[in-house]
């Protein structure tokens, strides 16, 4: 495994650094979007306390928002894109250290998963479906996530 200049006496591979990195972006975008969303805190409470059990079926009850909260979806979407693009960086990162193919596959099924589920919560925010259509395309997005990467991984045996 290839390893940073500098790192060697501590043991760290290049998939440690990228992996920090990724994480520390993360942070990053977190707190951009916190800062830039008005009202965020307000949002989020509002969001779970507006929480009630809604009839999927005749004996099927979930918890679902009251009302819709464009603002609150919206933001998530685009931490979604924006982290999506991200991981983006992080997969070309990989190829240039050289990275095993499992952990390149492990980034394209997230830039797959983040890109997915972003899509989902902009319909989500325009109203184009309802939370439950939501939750199927978390589902969705996440045999999605499942299927790249198993795919990816079975190519390398073929």
């Amino acid at each position: 495994m290839l390893t940073l200049a500098g790192s060697e006496k501590k043991g760290l591979k290049v998939s440690d650094w990228l992996g920090i990195l990724n994480f520390g972006f993360f942070l990053i975008l977190v707190g951009t979007i916190w800062i830039i969303t008005p009202n965020f805190t307000n949002e989020i409470t509002y969001f779970f306390n507006d929480f009630s059990l809604k009839n999927v079926t005749e004996n099927i009850v979930f918890p679902a928002p009251e009302h819709n909260h464009p603002n609150l979806y919206t933001a998530a979407m685009q931490f979604c894109f924006v982290f999506g693009a991200f991981q983006i960086a992080i997969l070309a990162l990989r190829f240039v250290f050289h990275e095993p193919l499992s952990k390149k596959a492990d980034a394209i099924a997230g830039i797959v998963f983040c890109f997915a589920v972003g899509f989902f919560l902009s319909m989500l925010a325009n109203e184009i479906i309802s939370w439950f259509g939501f939750i199927a395309g978390l589902i969705i997005s996440v045999g999605l996530l499942i299927i790249t990467s198993s795919i990816i991984k079975l190519l390398r045996k073929a």
